[in-house]
């Protein structure tokens, strides 16, 4: 019998993971506006926006022909119009001659209606468009389009006869909506076992931290309306560990459990996704006494005067950078939403280092913090939120420590510095490392997505700046069970099924000359999670790649490694992998009680408060470098802070073994 190379690979795989640091970068691009996706590998992710359709496939699918409203209707979308593109993929369906293609801009105008919160119209639409044309993905679409509006109805029987009862399957675009709608139809049935259910099936389909949190969010909220009664708990006994394990979290929180209870269920479902609510509820700080209010929130006194915008209070000499007019320090944090729990774990990690609590502003409240007096701002968390404090703005008007990075094609204003968990940063670190230990030419295996091609991107840039080359570049995507063929193509692979004959060739081919594959790379970069890595890598070694070094992301880093990523090389913080150095107690006091993820951020925290203490001094300039617990800091001359990291190898069930260190010649600095 024929040995399946992806059987192989999916040994051992787990049904649920934690989110790596992939995760946490995929910050760099998110955005909080409903409706708008997060591309990442896979496909595109919403966040938790039930009424929101799949965006279109690429117009290259379709002929659109004379249809010049549909680029119309695309940029109507793009900011924001709903109405103005149903009306033009309308008229471009009327316009069309092939029935095919017209049903492609009712479909389209249907999401387009759906989004405009508008489903009497979608129904409408889908009325036109008869079933003999729609492809398979089009049909899947229309029955989506259906659910929607049926669930906007309250019509949860519908919803749950018109979607897939198991795992969709297929595109996960679809897949990942298709059981959205499902567990809210399935919680407004009075089924919470079979909404949680569905709901982390869901994960199998998102990526980046975003995403993942919007879902657990999601979750969370709706276990909190749920009927939790003795039924649902017996029902709940028989799921999956995890669905197991949010189920009895749920009714913990909602008699009002002690610590100790908490603690128990933490023991009873290590790494559980459910533990960053225990951060959120359990452990994060008690209310700090005189924040501001909320944006958005009434104020206090009728006669108190609103928080001014940020572009209200920007003045002072043009294109100047601003220094630090006292030490008060102000942080921009999400309270509420899918990153209050990493945002809590950050404000945590900056309290607990500066030995006092800070002030913690919603992120639009930026200019009533500094009419408040703050000498220096830290945040915002989301790129879109720093792009909108920054549009045309000649000079901030204290000293900003921003927690995310603009664009590289965006000139940062004086007096803005730029620090973040950057995926680049750790894949430049890769190129450094392999290089440094005489590894120079690269194949290279990243998500069809948009962060895979930044960090392809920065590993490529960085490799070349040192005198190495990325030989050719591997993209994988969709299901798992397709990523045997990007694996076998990248490595040119060439069964010979016969041992004698494989035998007699590799006795041909000569010493460390491989036959059957490619062999003109020295090493492998691999981006991507956990989960994904477990199936990559036993591809590239079924494949023949077995005895080639491998980098990685921080994403492939759970803490204790497995059979399927053992011997994968990854670049990560020191605080992480230095447990019992001079990061032991940050080290201890991040993972007390907090998941991988938040306690990143309690770590990020940590170094915030590091930066800012030194931007209220005045004392942070171009060059500097600052040992903190993300890594060694370096300052840029454009105020952005890149981390040099560590980098350790992952064993099969113990701790990362830390690679013994290189030396510091054989690495050129990085180009600004």
């Amino acid at each position: 019998m024929k040995h399946n190379p992806f059987a192989s690979a999916m040994e051992g795989a787990r049904l649920f993971t934690a989110v790596g640091s992939v995760a946490l970068l995929a910050l760099s691009a998110c955005t909080t506006s409903i409706g708008v996706a997060e591309r990442y590998a896979g496909g595109v992710s919403p966040l938790s926006d039930a009424s929101a359709a799949p965006p279109p496939p690429p117009a290259a699918t379709y002929t659109i022909g004379g249809a010049a409203s549909v680029p119309e209707a695309e940029a109507l979308l793009a900011r924001g119009d709903a109405p103005g593109a149903v009306r033009l993929y309308q008229a471009a369906a009327a316009a069309e001659q092939k029935p095919a293609t017209a049903a492609e801009f009712r479909l389209r105008a249907a999401e387009a209606a759906n989004l405009a919160s508008d489903p009497v119209l979608a129904d409408q639409l889908l009325d036109q468009i008869p079933a003999s044309p729609l492809d398979a993905r089009q049909q899947a679409r229309y029955r989506l389009l259906r659910a929607q509006t049926a669930l906007s109805r309250n019509d949860a029987t519908r919803v749950l006869n018109l979607l897939p009862s198991g795992d969709p399957g297929g595109d996960p675009v679809l897949a990942e909506r298709q059981l959205q709608l499902r567990a809210q139809a399935q919680f407004r049935s009075n089924d919470a076992v079979g909404g949680t259910q569905s709901l982390v099936l869901r994960e199998r389909y998102l990526n980046g931290i975003v995403a993942l949190s919007g879902n657990r969010e999601l979750l969370w909220k709706q276990l909190q309306g749920a009927t939790l009664d003795g039924a649902t708990l017996s029902r709940g006994q028989g799921a999956g560990a995890v669905t197991k394990g949010w189920i009895e979290l749920a009714q913990l929180a909602r008699r009002g459990a002690a610590l100790g209870d908490f603690e128990a269920w933490r023991q009873r479902y290590p790494r559980h996704p459910g533990e960053e609510q225990l951060a959120t509820l359990f452990i994060a700080q008690a209310p700090l006494p005189n924040l501001p209010p909320v944006a958005g929130a009434a104020p206090a006194a009728a006669s108190a005067p609103s928080a001014p915008s940020a572009a209200a209070v920007i003045g002072g000499p043009v294109g100047v950078a601003p220094t630090a007019r006292s030490a008060d320090v102000a942080l921009l944090l999400p309270q509420t939403g899918a990153l209050a729990a990493l945002a809590s774990a950050l404000g945590a990690g900056y309290a607990a280092t500066a030995g006092q609590p800070a002030k913690i502003y919603e992120p639009a409240a930026f200019g009533q913090a500094v009419n408040d007096g703050a000498g220096v701002i830290v945040g915002p968390l989301l790129k879109e939120e720093l792009v909108a404090l920054t549009q045309g703005v000649a000079s901030m008007p204290v000293p900003v420590l921003a927690l995310n990075y603009l664009d590289a094609n965006r000139v940062a204003p004086p007096g803005l510095f730029q620090f973040g968990l950057a995926p680049e940063d750790e894949a430049r670190a890769a190129a450094d490392d392999a290089f440094a230990r005489g590894f120079q030419r690269a194949l290279t295996m990243t998500p069809a997505s948009d962060w895979g091609n930044r960090v392809q991107a920065a590993f490529e840039t960085r490799l070349r700046e040192l005198g190495g080359k990325v030989v050719e570049a591997g993209r994988y995507s969709g299901e798992p069970s397709n990523w045997s063929d990007p694996v076998r193509k990248l490595l040119r692979y060439v069964p010979i099924d016969n041992k004698q004959k494989a035998a007699e060739a590799r006795a041909k081919a000569g010493p460390d000359i491989d036959p059957q594959r490619r062999n003109d790379f020295d090493f492998v970069f691999l981006a991507g999670r956990a989960s994904q890595a477990r199936v990559l890598w036993p591809l590239f070694r079924y494949y023949h790649a077995d005895r080639t070094p491998v980098y990685a992301t921080s994403a492939v880093n759970e803490g204790r490694g497995d059979g399927d990523l053992a011997g994968i090389r990854f670049c990560d913080a020191p605080w992480l992998l230095d447990a019992s150095g001079a990061q032991t107690a940050l080290h201890d006091a991040a993972l007390s009680g907090r998941n991988l993820d938040a306690a990143r951020f309690y770590a990020f925290g940590a170094d915030a408060h590091l930066l800012a203490s030194r931007i209220a001094g005045n004392a942070l300039r171009p060059g500097d470098v600052v040992d903190g617990a993300t890594g060694a800091l370096q300052v840029d001359p454009n105020g952005a802070i890149h981390r040099k990291l560590v980098c350790a190898r992952i064993t099969n069930g113990g701790d990362p073994f830390p690679l013994p260190p290189v030396a510091s010649e054989a690495v050129a600095p990085a180009t600004p």
